[in-house]
């Protein structure tokens, strides 16, 4: 049973571990009465009944109160600088991250006054090097959407360009507006934008799944973008390069099945390779104004298809079975192969429904297959082979 006292010192003296992530945590508070079990077993004990890897195994043994200190100070920073540091547990912890990610951050780090929960939550994310197009497009977006949903949430990463411009549209239309960060919480990237940290605390808030004893890494901000892509009830991407860092937040957007919009562009500008290219290969609604945002998040029959499919019956089909050695499948994935082989194009959900697998999980296996050049989504939604 979680005791958010004791548990979360021992789990978070557990990240410090290389090697344990928040699925490990998760495991070992399921599996002990408490993680402060997991502290008093022996090397090999770990290695066995908790199945840690050696290295992550003689750490927790050999080093057990060090890793213990460095948590109080995690808590003492938190307290000092009024952090909420929300577990997996917690009832204040984002319920659409946590349902979304198979490897949701076990711990997250919160300062602010904004419910997570129970409202609608827009993700508006976008490129550093905004046009003047995006600019005005973002500020008239959130000001109707301000009109029709004055509860939603605003989310974005505090970078520069089409996030900071997402947080300020936000606070000047009275909306909250949540900044999700791609450093510990007490370092602001970049840092001109310390100057809308008080105003964004005062009505949203900062929230990341970094420590404060962790450095800033290039590999953070994707993570971040995971978090952004995960929390929301749509992602709109507002002007992204073909291989810009928003593109990430697509992509996870896309494999979380996340409703994804993408406002269209000048060809000839690099600002709106990104979006053009998401409309074009289908994976996100071309969107022009609030409405068309309106029409997803109040469930308007003109996107279904795309975005909550109707089960249909499946006729079976002629066998076209590739040849798996070729494609050199195992497990869950090949069982995806040889159902499309034989079933035809189907949505997620049915393929979910046939594997008796989460959606969330069949999603991340689509989206690898995808990615491998084995299987395609149509315009409609489904999988078929390529």
């Amino acid at each position: 049973m979680w005791n958010s006292n004791s548990d979360a010192l021992y789990g978070l003296a557990l990240t410090f571990v290389h090697g344990v992530g928040s699925a490990k945590i998760k495991e070992l508070s399921q599996k002990f009465e408490t993680l402060g079990d997991v502290f008093a077993l022996p090397e090999k004990m770990l290695v066995e009944k908790c199945r840690l890897n050696p290295s992550a195994a003689k750490a927790i043994s050999g080093n057990g109160a060090t890793l213990l200190r460095l948590a109080e100070r995690e808590i003492e920073y938190a307290q000092k600088d009024g952090v909420r540091i929300l577990s997996l547990y917690d009832e204040d912890y984002p319920s659409k991250l946590a349902s979304r990610r198979g490897d949701t951050p076990f711990f997250l780090y919160y300062k602010g006054a904004t419910s997570l929960n129970s409202r609608k939550i827009i993700s508006i994310v976008g490129t550093r090097n905004m046009t003047h197009y995006g600019k005005a497009f973002v500020e008239s977006f959130v000001a109707d959407i301000a009109k029709l949903y004055p509860d939603v949430l605003i989310v974005s990463g505090l970078a520069k360009g089409v996030d900071i411009t997402s947080h300020c549209a936000a606070l000047e239309n009275g909306l909250d507006t949540l900044a999700v960060m791609g450093t510990n919480i007490g370092t602001v990237y970049p840092a001109v934008h310390r100057r809308y940290i008080k105003d964004i605390l005062a009505h949203g808030g900062l929230m990341t799944q970094f420590q404060y004893q962790s450095s800033t890494d290039n590999k953070n901000f994707v993570e971040r973008n995971r978090i952004i892509a995960a929390i929301a009830d749509v992602v709109v991407v507002v002007e992204s390069k073909g291989n810009g860092g928003s593109m990430y937040t697509a992509d996870w957007s896309h494999r979380y099945g996340v409703p994804l919009c993408a406002l269209p562009g000048d060809y000839t500008r690099v600002q709106s390779e990104g979006c053009n290219a998401l409309i074009r290969s289908g994976k996100a609604h071309l969107i022009t104004s609030a409405a068309d945002v309106d029409e997803i998040l109040s469930g308007n029959d003109s996107l279904r298809d795309l975005r909550n499919p109707v089960i249909k019956t499946i006729e079976p089909k002629s066998p076209q079975m590739p040849s798996m050695s070729d494609l050199n499948l195992d497990g869950d994935k090949k069982l995806i192969v040889e159902f499309l082989a034989s079933a035809g194009a189907s949505h997620k959900d049915i393929i979910a429904r046939h594997l008796g697998k989460p959606i969330a999980e069949v999603a991340d296996m689509l989206f690898d297959l995808e990615m491998d050049g084995i299987v395609r989504e149509t315009m409609g939604g489904e999988y078929e082979m390529e």
